[in-house]
């Protein structure tokens, strides 16, 4: 039965002086049980912290991307993993 959860946090694209980008309008998170081979999405809208609730035990890869208001999309960030007993 899935039970495990991952709190996931990231920083908000800046400008060149350090502003946030007006041009971001939310994220999404992208996971899987393989390194770069995503196979659920979530789009969590305008946050920086979400927690992916219900994993079964197992390692999983998570990695997110922002969007524009055209839900133009990034490319992705930085992989990271969690371990679920």
């Amino acid at each position: 039965m899935p039970t495990g959860s991952a709190t996931l946090a990231w920083d908000a694209p800046t400008d060149g002086n350090g502003a946030p980008l007006a041009a971001v309008s939310g994220y999404k998170i992208y996971y899987g049980t393989a390194p770069g081979n995503y196979t659920k999405t979530v789009n969590v809208g305008a946050v920086t912290t979400y927690a992916v609730t219900g994993l079964a035990p197992g390692t999983y890869y998570f990695n997110v991307t922002d969007y524009d208001a055209s839900g133009n999309e990034s490319g992705f960030a930085n992989e990271v993993t969690k371990t679920i007993p």
